[in-house]
């Protein structure tokens, strides 16, 4: 849940619902969603065998594909390549060779596999495969590191200079790049991304250094320049930009720019600790967040922890009843038992829906329900079950039961062990099923548990550099979207923001994350 179906995740970065999920090199609409960060991808058909996160065969499965010059078909199991083309992934590797060079080796960080390249690195957020070693599901993401930490200033400024030359006029110049990177992405494309950024942000005016990376200035916004590299003859062969920013002067306009939005909107800008929120726009209003819930299991082990009757370093049993599906790779581990803190690491930073059931099984539900203010929640497991379709009737006596708290629990107890659908979903779906929570409860929730580790090591939609501390989670699926960060500033200051767009059609996220960004920035 985390990030395309998750039941939940973001802007997170993680968007997990499709077998494969690598994030565009040239143009990203801003994080998340995964971390941060959500999603069901596709699993293994019925036949298939679980890999371990480290196992030597996944291992090799991934040196293989991340090494090789040209992919196979025959790495790939058919009912994948059915839904993401072989030429399509291939597409994917170019434009990643492009950007961060020659692979160079596979790591793990904690447990999971991150591919380092010359120039970066992509984290495995999911993977599996068959009985044949055949990948029946994966996605992959830019690991969080940071860009050239040892670039002078006057780099910085060099970089500074051939990014305004890029961008100034009404194409990209050809000449200004390696050809490698034009075999990737072609001159077109990079016309058609620039036409589209003039379009919303009217005229570029100049790029300039941002901390060690850059931002491009514009009329009417900012867009964040995530990678840049040139070779020895000065030729670009990498960029990557992240979603536009548009330029807010004041929270009513932020406000308003939310309220436009089609569908249910709602966002609350609020001080902790202090009164009357600086921007309500229907914070009290009911609506589908995704893996955001799980902030209110991550406050219930603090509970728990505080009082004695769980430690961070308690061991949880993963069993097979307990594995869920993606976003994550929780699910494909050995069973046996893995420490509460790695869980819960796992279940705020990858959204991982797995780590999510194992620990709302070890603490209970009774005193989830109460900090969300609901009853008879469904697991991760349980809500994927409810959507799918071969599980029709189940879903038919969820929602016969209505309110009947009772009722609904017999409905999930059935829902635990029914079949989970072979693949995500791409359009909104049985978002009934979904959890609940207004904006104003979301802040609540995350002030609780800011100050844990947990929910300090993926950013979201912020930049880390503009804050003195950032926490952050975030939920998504098809139709639902969810945000929610508290900063402190560098004054000193703490603030929660937290929007939620719920639609029975397609949400325009990048409209949404740009919205969110510069809400954020108002607030430095």
């Amino acid at each position: 849940m985390g990030g395309a179906p998750e039941p939940g995740g973001i802007p997170g970065r993680n968007r997990d619902m499709h077998h494969l999920t690598l994030t565009a090199l040239l143009a990203l609409p801003a994080p998340a969603l995964a971390q941060t960060t959500a999603p069901a991808p596709a699993v293994a058909p019925a036949t298939a065998r679980p890999a371990p996160e480290t196992s030597a065969g996944l291992g090799d499965a991934l040196t293989r594909l991340f090494a090789a010059p040209a992919l196979q078909a025959g790495w790939f199991a058919p009912d994948f390549l059915a839904q993401v083309p072989l030429t399509a992934i291939e597409a994917q590797f170019t434009q990643i060779r492009a950007a961060y060079g020659a692979f160079v080796r596979l790591d793990t960080s904690g447990t999971q596999p991150v591919a380092v390249y010359e120039r970066g690195a992509l984290r495995v957020t999911a993977a599996r495969l068959d009985d044949q070693g055949r990948l029946t599901t994966f996605g992959a993401a830019p690991a969080p590191v940071r860009a050239a930490p040892d670039l002078t200033q006057a780099q910085l400024a060099e970089a500074a200079t051939l990014l305004t030359r890029l961008f100034s006029g009404e194409r990209f110049d050809p000449a200004l790049f390696d050809p490698a990177f034009l075999a990737a992405v072609p001159a077109e494309q990079l016309d058609a991304i620039h036409a589209g950024l003039t379009a919303s942000l009217g005229a570029f005016v100049r790029a300039e250094p941002q901390g060690q990376a850059w931002v491009l200035v514009y009329e009417r916004g900012t867009v964040p320049v995530l990678a840049f590299s040139v070779n020895a003859q000065g030729l670009v062969t990498g960029l990557r930009i992240g979603g536009a920013v548009p330029q807010l002067g004041t929270l009513e306009e932020a406000r308003a720019a939310f309220a436009e939005l089609p569908g249910q909107v709602s966002v609350l800008v609020r001080e902790v600790g202090q009164g009357a929120p600086l921007l309500d726009l229907n914070a009290g209003r009911l609506l589908a967040v995704g893996s955001t819930f799980k902030l209110a299991i991550l406050g219930e082990v603090q509970a728990q922890v505080r009082a004695g009757r769980l430690g961070w370093d308690s061991g949880v049993q993963l069993t097979d009843a307990l594995r869920s599906l993606p976003s994550g790779t929780l699910q494909d581990a050995p069973a046996g038992a893995y420490p509460v803190s790695d869980l819960a690491a796992r279940m705020i930073r990858d959204s991982d829906n797995t780590a999510t059931d194992l620990l709302l099984n070890a603490v209970g539900r009774e005193g989830v329900e109460a900090r969300l203010g609901q009853r008879a929640i469904p697991s991760t497991r349980e809500l994927f079950a409810l959507k799918n379709p071969a599980n029709a009737e189940l879903l038919r006596a969820y929602r016969a039961a209505g309110l009947d708290a009772a009722a609904r629990r017999a409905v999930l107890a059935q829902a635990a062990t029914a079949p989970l659908p072979a693949r995500g979903w791409a359009v909104p779906t049985a978002l009934d099923v979904e959890w609940y929570v207004n904006t104003d409860r979301l802040c609540r929730l995350m002030a609780d548990v800011a100050g844990l580790d947990a929910t300090q090591l993926e950013p979201g939609v912020a930049t880390p550099g503009d804050f003195a501390r950032v926490s952050y989670k975030g939920g998504s699926e098809p139709g639902v979207l969810n945000l929610t960060t508290q900063i402190t500033t560098k004054a000193g200051r703490t603030f929660c923001v937290s929007a939620t767009w719920n639609r029975p059609e397609a949400l325009d996220e990048t409209r949404f994350l740009g919205l969110y960004a510069a809400t954020l920035r108002l607030l430095r």
